[in-house]
């Protein structure tokens, strides 16, 4: 299996594949390899996983002739990688393929007995869990040191606020920073309804803002000054410190108490999962909904 995307893609589709290969006994070789919009290896992400942990699933970074046979095909090499996966393999399933699937009902269990199997996605294919995900998922001792400065301002009621902009059309039109607002003001006041009875002892709510757009971080500190805690990185994936700090603030966001996040992006999702932690999709319609398998957000 060759995970596809960014990170909350990836994440979602390896923890399909281990759930997959602990329920059935399927053993999964699981790849990650460098393309755009991923200039980082798993390595310099996350732990190794111990094979004594799961001596039927491995996830690593892909290596050697893997890094060629498993690239994404494109004009610059010619399409040949997907010219040798054919050679190489019976059955194939890309990644545009699963949707209609899942849709259909698909048997991925009875596929990958076949044998002889290789599937590329950025879509999870079948139900799993936040335990799954933080399994396979443990931060690496220096990306783990970020988190933890990170996050040693939040309160005891941190809210996540994740804001996608930039190339991502559908979280632009539908999730419009005024309805932000609005649920951030409700969560704000009902904090301080919460802590009226002690007299407004104790710490209010933080605010962890996850965004990858300059204009929203000036707009949210100016509305809610000293509560926002935020990256002052400049968002990028086109680096390893980029997606690196992207990690962070994914991991910021899941030790949250509840996230508010944008339409059509599963970042916010993952890090709800992660902390097994409420999520709220801000949206016009008021019907935002949770593209994930994961069984604690379906």
């Amino acid at each position: 299996m060759i995970l596809e995307g960014g990170l909350g893609n990836r994440m979602r589709v390896a923890a399909a594949a281990y759930a997959m290969s602990r329920r059935s006994g399927i053993p999964f070789r699981v790849l990650w390899t460098k393309q755009w919009g991923m200039h980082c290896r798993f390595d310099e992400l996350f732990k190794s996983l111990a094979t004594a942990d799961s001596p039927l699933f491995t996830l690593r970074d892909a290596r050697g002739p893997e890094c060629f046979l498993f690239a994404r095909p494109t004009a610059k090499n010619l399409h040949l990688p997907r010219l040798l996966q054919r050679l190489r393999y019976r059955h194939i399933i890309y990644s545009p393929q699963i949707w209609y699937l899942n849709r259909d009902g698909f048997d991925y269990e009875a596929w990958f007995r076949q044998g002889g199997t290789l599937m590329t996605a950025y879509r999870d294919f079948c139900p799993w869990t936040s335990a799954d995900l933080r399994f396979l998922f443990q931060p690496n001792e220096e990306v783990q040191h970020l988190i933890n400065e990170r996050t040693a301002g939040f309160s005891p009621h941190s809210i996540g606020v994740h804001i996608r902009r930039t190339d991502h059309q559908q979280a632009i039109d539908e999730s419009p920073l005024e309805l932000f607002f609005e649920a951030v003001d409700k969560e704000i006041q009902q904090c301080e309804k919460a802590l009226s009875p002690t007299g407004g002892a104790g710490r209010g709510a933080t605010i962890y803002l996850a965004t990858d757009d300059e204009a929203t971080k000036e707009a949210m500190r100016r509305r809610y000054g000293q509560r926002i805690i935020t990256s002052n990185a400049r968002a990028t994936r086109e680096s390893t410190d980029g997606i690196r700090d992207a990690l962070v603030e994914m991991f910021a966001l899941s030790r949250t108490c509840h996230i508010y996040g944008s339409a059509g992006s599963t970042f916010s999702p993952i890090a709800a999962c992660l902390g097994n932690i409420p999520i709220t999709i801000v949206q016009r319609d008021g019907k935002g909904t949770v593209d994930l398998l994961c069984q604690e957000t379906s």
